[in-house]
């Protein structure tokens, strides 16, 4: 050890002394001179290659100082990365709509399953109807390795995410042709399955609470309703005494009844009286109405009751396969889940009670009960349909919603009193789906609006030539492309969908001109394209509404 330390420092000197005193080689080998017998180091000394300088040593330093920080920031990141991946997926299950446990404990598990518990600091859940919001926040430090060697000893390792789910209010005019040529070729069967469908999809989960839906059926005319023809104004004929014989019914059945002593028709019960029927609510619209799109109050004359074509004395539709026709059977009247004859046909040019609006409503069983349990009438009084399904979208009836929401009335859940919203609500979506089969009809009426002849037998077969024409059907398709007009208006917001099903050349240029777009007209044939019009409909106003 000691000779190699003498060696060493022998050739230190002579390196020095070398370069030092820049010095010749023969200056170098004197005799004696420990430094002659050394030719490699004098070599060694005056060759430049590989020289390291004091200026390469230091970047040497701050490249390898640097790659220590890039390491530590790059575990840093990982960390960082675990923990918001963790905190991102714990809120987007909090704030799912379809989520039935506490938005704080949804977060909470997710973080103890990953064993970053100790690091969520503060979970903030918003819940309302039709909507989450939640917000988390989570924090942890990560140790470093060389960022220690400059007094760094820990990087800090944020997290925060929020996530909304949030289902729009959906308004949504649901307006569908019952007059009696939907008996034809199952139609009417055909459209109870598909517009009950359609209810399934858009009441579906969450958004059944943000989504009402009025329920507009029509036939020559729209019937709203008793409630509703008075608060707007109807005035009601008078009552008429009227044989049960003759078309009379119990007074008790009718909307108007006689005078105190006053003798009526005489029936099947003696202790009742029997006057000429008065069991629908329709109003006569004047022809300026169909340049509005809303509901104003004012007298209006009552529809009178009538038929236009139809046959009294079959006013039921029977369903018989032909196997059972084959077989010799009778038919029998086929009634549906609820009881009601399917392929009903009623007399009427307005559609009785049974068939009235349905407003605002969300409860899928009421709704498919009166979509398959509404008779059939006379009559395609499209424009009425499209003009009652625009009005109830119109903001400017909100107090009729909200009247109709009392206890006193109950024709609205109280949920929706404040239905319908304002036209540039960026929280509402509004919709109108139209169907029918058929062209647009004219509107007449009997001459005399108490003829006992008006209950038993259609105009046409007793007074047909004597008709009064209120609207020519030239007029009635003008109010029919006036009310679309007004519903497409950009301000007004509304998406109108239309359905021609199995209808003539006419109706489906018709539905097509009313639509949004061609692409949200839908023409149909046969039940399962009837059925894939609904249901497509149905799921383009879910995936629209829904934002996350």
């Amino acid at each position: 050890m000691t000779q190699f330390a003498l060696i060493y420092c022998s050739t230190c000197r002579c390196l020095a002394r070398t370069v030092g005193m820049n010095m010749t080689s023969t200056s170098l080998e004197k005799p004696g001179d420990p430094c002659a017998s050394q030719p490699l180091l004098v070599h060694f000394a005056r060759n430049e290659d590989g020289v390291i300088t004091l200026f390469s040593i230091v970047m040497m330093l701050l490249m390898l100082m640097v790659a220590g920080i890039g390491v530590d920031l790059m575990q840093n990141e990982m960390r960082r990365t675990t923990l918001q991946n963790t905190i991102d997926r714990a809120v987007l299950a909090a704030a799912d709509l379809d989520q039935t446990r506490p938005a704080t404990d949804v977060v909470e598990d997710y973080f103890n399953k990953t064993g970053l518990s100790e690091f969520l600091v503060a979970v903030n859940p918003d819940v309302s109807i039709g909507s989450r919001n939640v917000t988390a926040e989570a924090f942890m430090r990560s140790d470093t390795q060389f960022m220690s060697l400059l007094g760094v000893d820990t990087l800090p390792v944020p997290a925060y995410s929020q996530a909304i789910e949030d289902v729009p209010n959906v308004e949504i005019s649901l307006v569908l042709d019952y007059s009696q040529s939907m008996a034809s070729n199952s139609r009417i069967e055909n459209l109870h399955f598909a517009a009950k469908a359609f209810i399934d999809i858009v009441l579906a989960g969450s958004a059944q609470q943000a989504t009402s839906i009025n329920l507009v059926p029509y036939a020559g005319q729209v019937n709203p309703g008793p409630w509703m023809f008075n608060r707007l104004g109807g005035t009601r004929y008078s009552a008429t005494a009227l044989d049960q014989a003759d078309g009379g019914i119990p007074e008790i059945y009718s909307h108007v009844q006689l005078a105190d002593g006053e003798t009526g028709g005489v029936g099947s019960d003696p202790t009742l009286r029997y006057v000429y029927p008065n069991t629908s609510s329709c109003l006569e619209f004047a022809d300026g109405a169909f340049a509005r799109d809303d509901l104003p109050v004012r007298p209006y004359e009552q529809t009178p009751y009538f038929d236009g074509w139809s046959n009294p004395n079959n006013p039921l539709y029977y369903s018989l396969s032909d196997e059972e026709a084959a077989a010799g059977q009778s038919a029998e009247r086929v009634t549906n889940e609820y009881g009601v004859g399917v392929n009903e046909i009623g007399f009427g040019w307005c559609p009785e009670d049974i068939t009235d609006i349905l407003y605002a409503s969300n409860n899928a069983t009421e709704l498919k009960r009166r979509i398959e349990g509404s008779p059939m009438y006379d009559g395609t009084g499209t424009p009425y349909g499209m003009k009652w399904g625009l009005a109830l979208l119109n903001p400017a009836v909100q107090y009729l919603f909200n009247e109709m929401s009392g206890a006193s009335v109950g024709l609205v859940s109280p949920e929706f009193a404040n239905r319908p919203s304002a036209f540039d609500d960026t929280e509402t979506v509004k919709y109108i789906v139209l169907m029918t089969d058929g062209n647009i009809t004219q509107q007449f009426r009997p001459p005399d609006y108490n003829a006992p002849e008006n209950t038993t037998t259609s105009v046409r077969s007793h007074n047909w030539g004597s008709r009064d024409i209120l609207t020519t059907y030239a007029e009635n398709i003008t109010f029919f492309e006036a009310q679309c007009d007004l519903a497409k208006h950009a301000d007004r917001n509304i998406v109108i969908y239309t359905i021609a099903f199995e209808a003539p050349t006419q109706a489906q240029n018709q539905m097509k001109d009313c639509a949004s777009s061609d692409s949200h007209f839908f023409n149909a044939s046969g039940p399962d394209q009837i059925a894939a019009a609904f249901s497509t409909i149905a799921r383009q106003i879910n995936e629209l509404r829904l934002t996350q």
